[in-house]
């Protein structure tokens, strides 16, 4: 009979501690109506203050000189491929394409 009585003192005991877990996390829970108000009474009635603000800016460091440019690489396929009039002039013309199938024979 000892046997089954510690497993059920064990259980009891559990049991108690989860309600009083429970009763802490209800308490936690609870809405404060009367400090939140206070707290919104507290924040409209504050007057706002006059901050000074900065009218000119000093550099701390000398600026950086300007990048010298470099001349562009020549892209020769780029200006050929573009140009419309080179284009014309250098094309292929068609070749009159004579049919085997026509004539005597």
């Amino acid at each position: 009979m000892k046997q089954a009585k510690i497993p059920l003192e064990m259980i009891g005991f559990l049991m108690g501690l989860l309600l009083l877990v429970g009763i802490v996390a209800l308490a936690g829970c609870q809405s404060a109506d009367s400090d939140e108000a206070e707290a919104v009474e507290a924040v409209a009635n504050v007057e706002p203050l006059l901050v000074e603000t900065a009218t000119a800016v000093t550099p701390t460091e000398a600026p950086a000189t300007e990048p010298t440019l470099e001349p562009a690489p020549v892209d020769n396929c780029l200006d050929c491929h573009t140009n419309k009039d080179l284009l014309i002039q250098t094309a292929d013309p068609e070749e009159e394409v004579i049919a085997e199938n026509e004539g005597e024979g």
